[in-house]
This record gives structure tokens, C-alpha cells and sequence, in this order.
């Protein structure tokens, strides 16, 4: 038996991470003579949600329920665990997809009462997938259900699912587990398999599983055949690097040492690392520990967001590496160590030449001509603008932005000329209001906040939202955590 399958959890007491739905969820076990609900669990894959339907419906029958948990001795909790009785239902989507499979699964059957059970249970994973014929089939069986049947539905993208069946269902948001509670649990599974293990190897397979406890044990039972979960073992086996290497890279980086950094990255390549999760880890790694170098994390952060999508063009994916690197310090004007010697000795040799080169060239007045049109475009364009456009919309034009907020957001990002900053906010960024001379943004990642939050890019995200929208306009950004923005729009 894999490790996944011998450490599913048994009881609501055994879930990680997911406290906010798991103590709802005793609390209805208790009272399950008085709940008729249908439930809807939905968000990352495995963070538990089948775990949680089999633990509701064992809930739901069990004979001794000890505070809320099931006691996996009495007899419906053990036919339910042996999957030895029709009253318990699970239904694979992805296979079960037409309206005939609903048909024949669960309408055609639903009319006969439970033949051992309290509650006849019927669980459908991924029932996203369902074509619409077969949730309209549905429907109905699910809006008014006998008190003794209950539904319990799964999927991973609760987009897709109907908002019919959504309103008809009890909705628990399962989230990603922390990191920190993630070890946690790996370090007690390592315990109780006598497994060798060190903290650094438990870390990178908890980062690089994103939060998916699933994927975290899945990581542990392959490299656990080794006996010893070290960070060599665990980097060699899952080609993957430790924090380490990440710290060594972004050092590196930080000199400007084109030659040296490509030898880091050649090193890299020679040890068979998987790039595209490499380049997840570092974006992972930025993200923890921005605050702690800031300009430069997030300089290193355009870096590594051109790598993520250009990294699957190139044959070999460390020259995807070399060329993002190359790029951004010709763009930044770096050298290396080696080409600064000859670039100024020929400065401080021929002093009379660059005299006269310094003469002929009219480097002062380009400097001044760029300066002057500057400083008078900015006090202009205040001015003229309360002259031919009042200071706040009228009703008309504020009707018109609030129903084209996604186009109006679009186009702005497409204005902006700056690929780095265009590819972050895309899909990170989003208007949630515009109000007088106001417009609210919503951001939901962190490098998006940092990248909308510099006085450059908000500058100019300002100046094209006014020339869009027609007047003047201040932008107010908020921060706010991806799950929590998804959660409270589908319950407006």
C-alpha cells in the first residue's frame, strides 16, 4: 500500500490545514439528525476533499460517534471502508461525463431507501465534468433530496460547476497547507516508517509540492526507498535543488558576473535538474523572502516570470537561463569583472581625444533638450485637462466604465510597454471599482502587489486609465489573498 493511501485520514481530528472547515463539520456530525444538507468541496487537489466526503459520510451513519468523529469500529463506519454496501456511492465525473451515466447511477436509483445505512451517500469527484444535460439530470434530484440521501460533491474548478447546483449545496473552500504544518505531518510519517530524514530535505519536498499533501507523501514514499531522506537523496531522486542552491544562484546573480553565473547554471544542468521546477522554486523563494532584499528579488522576479513561459521554446532549458540572464544585464548596463579593465584604460589614455570627442559631440545639449520638454509636459497636462473635462465623471460616462471594467483594465496593461510588468498583472490584477475620480484595483499576488505598488509603473498605469477613461484619475490598490477574492465573489 502507498503511503498516500495508508495515511488518508480516518478521522476529521487527522485533516491538516483545512481547521476552518473541519470544525463546521464536527459541529454538523453532532447534529446530523436535524442537517439535510448537500455539500460542494472545492478548490486545490489533494488538500483533502475526498478524504472529506468519505469522512462526512461515515459521519452521517456512525453507529459511536466520538466528538464529532467517526469511530471506524462500528459496523456502517467498516462497510464503508470496505466498500462493502450499495447505500455508499462514489462516482468518478471524468467518466461518469453524459447525462445517461447520472441516469442510470443515481436517478433511476435514488427512489429505493437505504438497504443498511442511515443515509444513502453518493459522492461525485470532479463533477465539474459533468456535460450540462447530465447536471441539469441532476438538479432536481439534488434540490429536493429525502432525508435520507445526501450529496457530496468535489472538484477543482468550481468555476465550471453550475450556479444552480452551487446555491443548492453547503460550499467548504479547501485551501493549500502552509509549508510549516506540512513538515510537520512528513516528519511524523517519517517517524512512524523509522525513515532518516533531515529538515532541509522535508522543506524542499513540502515547496515543491505547492501545498498539495498528496504530492508531499507521494515525494517521501519514492524517495523512501532509499531509507535515509537527506537533501542530496531528496534533489538526485526528485531533480529538484535545495534552498541552498537557490541563495548560491541569486548571489551569483547579484555580482553581475555573466561568466560565472553561467558556469552556476551549467553546474546546475550537470546534476540533470528539472528547470521549469527549478524556475518554480526560485519564483517560490522570491516570493518568501522579498521583503528582505526587495529591489533586487524583484528585478531577479522579471527574470525568472520571462523564463516560465519562453523556458518550453528552447531544445535545452538551461539556455533559456542564459538568455533571460544575458538580456536583463544588458538592459541593465552590467559587465563582467573581466571587460571592466579594458574599457577604462582606453578612457584614461587618449584624455586629449576624449576632450575634443566631448566637444564635438553635443551630449549637453541633448541632455538639456530631453529635461525641458519634460518639465513642462508634467505641469501641462493637469492644466488642460479641467479645461475640456470636469474633475469628476458625469453619470453617463460612469455607467459606461462600470460596465466595461475587464476591457478597460486590459487595454491599460496592453498600453503599458513593459513585457515584465504586463505578463504579472494580467491575471493578478483586476478593477473592483471606480468611483468619481477613484479607481479601486484588486491584486492577489504578492509580486503583482510589489510591481502595481512602484511609483513608475503607477504612474503610468494612472496616465492610461485617465486617457482611457477621460479624466483624471488617483488608483487605490488593495491586497487580497487569491482564495479569499474567489470565495467572497461567488457569494455575491
Amino acid at each position: 500500500m502507498s503511503l498516500a493511501n495508508k495515511y488518508r485520514p480516518k478521522t476529521f481530528d487527522e485533516m491538516i490545514g483545512q481547521e476552518h472547515i473541519i470544525n463546521i463539520l464536527k459541529a454538523q456530525m453532532k447534529a446530523r439528525d436535524t442537517v439535510h444538507h448537500n455539500y460542494l468541496l472545492f478548490w486545490p487537489r489533494g488538500t483533502g476533499k475526498t478524504s472529506s466526503a468519505r469522512l462526512i459520510a461515515k459521519g452521517l451513519n456512525c453507529l459511536n460517534l466520538q466528538d464529532g468523529n467517526p469511530c471506524n469500529e462500528c459496523a456502517n463506519c467498516k462497510m464503508i471502508n470496505d466498500w462493502s454496501t450499495i447505500d455508499y456511492v462514489e462516482i468518478d465525473a471524468a467518466s461518469h461525463t453524459w447525462v445517461d451515466n447520472i441516469r442510470e447511477e443515481i436517478v433511476d436509483k435514488i427512489i429505493y431507501p437505504p438497504t443498511a445505512l442511515k443515509k444513502k451517500i453518493y459522492v461525485i469527484d470532479e463533477v465539474h465534468m459533468l456535460s450540462k444535460g447530465a447536471f441539469n439530470a441532476l438538479l432536481k434530484t439534488i434540490e429536493e433530496p429525502k432525508s435520507d440521501i445526501a450529496f457530496i460533491l468535489a472538484t477543482t474548478d468550481i468555476h465550471k460547476v453550475l450556479e444552480t447546483i452551487i446555491s443548492r449545496c453547503q460550499v467548504f473552500n479547501y485551501k493549500k497547507v502552509p509549508n510549516e504544518i506540512m513538515v510537520q505531518h512528513l516528519e511524523e510519517i517519517c517517524k512512524k516508517e523509522n525513515l532518516q530524514y533531515t529538515k532541509e530535505a522535508l522543506d524542499i519536498i513540502a515547496n515543491i509540492s505547492e501545498g498539495c499533501v498528496r504530492d508531499a507523501i507521494k515525494y517521501v514514499d519514492q524517495v523512501s526507498i532509499l531509507w535515509n531522506l537527506n537533501e542530496e537523496n531528496v534533489s538526485g531522486f526528485l531533480w529538484v535543488v535545495g534552498e541552498a542552491t537557490i541563495k548560491e544562484l541569486l548571489s551569483t546573480i547579484k555580482t553581475y558576473d555573466r561568466e560565472e553565473i553561467f558556469k552556476q547554471l551549467d553546474k546546475i544542468n550537470d546534476h540533470w535538474i528539472d528547470f521549469t521546477q527549478f524556475t518554480k522554486q526560485i519564483i517560490g523563494y522570491i516570493d518568501e523572502h522579498l521583503l528582505e532584499d526587495t529591489d533586487f528579488l524583484i528585478s531577479c522576479s522579471d527574470i525568472f516570470s520571462d523564463i516560465s513561459y519562453t523556458i518550453k521554446w528552447f531544445p535545452s532549458p538551461v539556455l533559456a537561463y542564459k538568455v533571460a540572464v544575458n538580456k536583463r544585464l544588458e538592459k541593465q548596463g552590467a559587465i563582467t569583472p573581466t571587460e571592466k579593465p579594458k574599457k577604462t584604460t582606453v578612457v584614461e589614455k587618449p584624455v586629449e581625444k576624449v576632450e575634443k570627442k566631448e566637444e564635438a559631440k553635443p551630449e549637453p545639449e541633448k541632455v538639456e533638450i530631453k529635461e525641458e520638454p519634460k518639465e513642462e509636459k508634467v505641469p501641462e497636462e493637469p492644466k488642460s485637462e479641467p479645461e475640456t473635462k470636469p474633475e469628476k465623471p458625469t453619470t453617463s460616462e460612469w455607467k459606461i466604465a462600470e460596465e466595461k471594467y475587464p476591457e478597460i483594465w486590459q487595454d491599460v496593461i496592453a498600453n503599458l510597454g513593459k513585457p515584465t510588468v504586463q505578463s504579472n498583472l494580467k491575471d493578478q490584477t483586476l478593477i473592483e471599482k471606480i468611483e468619481n475620480n477613484e479607481v479601486e484595483v484588486i491584486v492577489i499576488s504578492k509580486i503583482a502587489e510589489m510591481l502595481i505598488n512602484n511609483a513608475e509603473n503607477k504612474k503610468l498605469i494612472e496616465e492610461e486609465l485617465s486617457k482611457k477613461l477621460g479624466w483624471p484619475i488617483i488608483l487605490k490598490i488593495t491586497f487580497e489573498k487569491k482564495e479569499d477574492y474567489f470565495a467572497r465573489k461567488m457569494w455575491l
